[in-house]
């Protein structure tokens, strides 16, 4: 597990999301961006208490997340109690 560049230390099951810019085309196609699909993000801040990782790709959906600005940029805070199951919210290495 790497250092985070973030100075923030989440406490319990918890993880600190950089959002990724949402997907506009898909094979070529331009889409209307729904504000209910999942989000992918790059995990900047985390602790022992999760199995996922610093720099970890994961999938969320928007509304299981909290917004934060933290150093004038906004982050995700996703909590372990709004994860579905293990493959929800989890880095793309497994698959």
């Amino acid at each position: 597990m790497g250092k985070s560049k973030v100075k923030f230390n989440p406490i319990g099951e918890k993880v600190l999301v950089d959002a990724h810019p949402p997907e506009t085309k898909v094979n070529g196609i331009i889409r209307v961006t729904d504000l209910e699909q999942n989000r992918k993000g790059t995990v900047v801040a985390t602790n022992s208490d999760t199995t996922i990782y610093l720099n970890d790709v994961v999938v969320y959906a928007p509304t299981a997340v909290v917004s934060i600005t933290i150093d004038e940029e906004e982050y995700h805070f996703l909590i372990r109690e709004a994860w579905l199951d293990e493959n929800y919210a989890c880095d793309y290495r497994k698959w």
